[in-house]
């Protein structure tokens, strides 16, 4: 994906949110389309990594994303990295909204219902390289600053100054920066530059807030080191490897950034008047597939679907689709995880954003 605290929004007894979750229908599948109401119109902007672009490194770039990325749900290319559906689309179905279209896409993007800052390849450092967290978040504020003013002039699928500050803010960043570090520096060194990347979150989230956000959903990095193609391409001994067959030196690496991150949280719940902010260990929902594959319906997870030009018959049984990205049925998995809100701190369900 603690308590509220100090100046932080009210949080629910976990018992009323056991019963919230009951009342809209969550549970550990996904919900139904009519599973999740929104008392108003949610409105996501989402920023991160190639885990959850929708299409704008494709579009940023010009670089055609061809199949088999998106042959699963789309059956075509869709600039996603991917056989088909994120788990950010995921969610986005849960709350019956459209998915997220790309800020950089210029053909056709309907921004009603929030933007995609995300891309791939991006991470938190250097702040000012495209398409860093920092640059994300300035394209946001200068989204922020022009959409109401455009719609004023008569402009459609835009956001208006309501919807900035009903929205949800998805962070899912840190990945890249892990696996960059780990290509020149040693483990010690790696882990010594963690808080320089917590703390362009921390920018990134106290920024939004003083632009009038106040709901925040903030994802922890994943196992690297369970990637296939980091096990593939990493140099390591036998002493690297742990009982799950992946890199222990990338996962602890994982870890202590997730530690930093949630520390982040709680720190910001304390600072932060009548924000939420809703950390969800994504870590564990991967770890677990990763470690329980065979009971969750999925064959080898060291193994990618689609290989040096190659792809598998059948992607729904794999973990990995390339090496490095999720297949969409592990996506759905991690999403299904999400919105049963056992992973979140505090454990507040997905839809809470639109329903107060």
């Amino acid at each position: 994906m603690e308590k509220k605290r100090g100046g932080g929004s009210c949080v629910p007894s976990l018992r009323a949110l056991r019963c919230y979750a009951v009342m809209f229908g969550l549970c550990l599948g996904l919900p139904s389309s009519a599973a999740s109401p929104c008392k108003r119109k949610p409105v996501i902007f989402n920023f991160g990594d190639s885990n959850s672009d929708t299409g704008g490194w494709s579009a940023g770039l010009g670089i055609d994303v061809a199949l088999p990325n998106g042959r699963t749900f789309f059956h075509e290319a869709t600039g996603r990295l991917c056989d088909g559906r994120l788990t950010i689309d995921f969610l986005c179905e849960s709350l019956n909204t459209s998915f997220l279209s790309p800020y950089l896409e210029s053909l056709g993007p309907n921004f009603s219902d929030g933007a995609n800052f995300a891309v791939s390849g991006a991470a938190t450092t250097p702040r000012d390289q495209p398409f860093s967290l920092g640059v994300q978040l300035r394209q946001f504020l200068l989204f922020r600053s022009r959409s109401p003013l455009l719609l004023s002039r008569g402009h459609a699928n835009l956001v208006g100054e309501d919807g900035f500050a009903d929205a949800l803010y998805t962070i899912d960043i840190g990945q890249n920066d892990l696996a960059a570090q780990f290509r020149t520096l040693p483990y010690l060194q790696v882990i010594g530059n963690i808080p320089t990347f917590i703390e362009e979150i921390r920018f990134a989230i106290w920024s939004i807030y003083q632009s009038g956000g106040k709901n925040f959903w903030v994802h922890n990095t994943g196992p690297l080191g369970c990637l296939p193609s980091i096990l593939v391409a990493a140099a390591h001994d036998a002493s690297d490897i742990d009982e799950l067959g992946c890199l222990r030196s990338r996962n602890d690496a994982a870890r202590e950034f997730n530690r930093r991150l949630q520390s982040l949280c709680e720190e910001l719940r304390s600072q932060m008047k009548n924000a939420t902010i809703v950390y969800v260990d994504v870590f564990a929902i991967k770890y677990d597939l990763i470690a329980n594959y065979t009971l969750h319906g999925f064959e080898n997870p060291s193994k990618a679907c689609y290989n040096n030009g190659t792809v598998c018959e059948e992607s729904s049984r794999h973990v990995s689709w390339d090496g490095i990205h999720y297949t969409e049925a592990a996506n759905s998995f991690v999403a299904s995880r999400i919105l049963s809100a056992n992973y979140s701190t505090p454990p507040i369900i997905f839809n809470f954003f639109c329903n107060v």
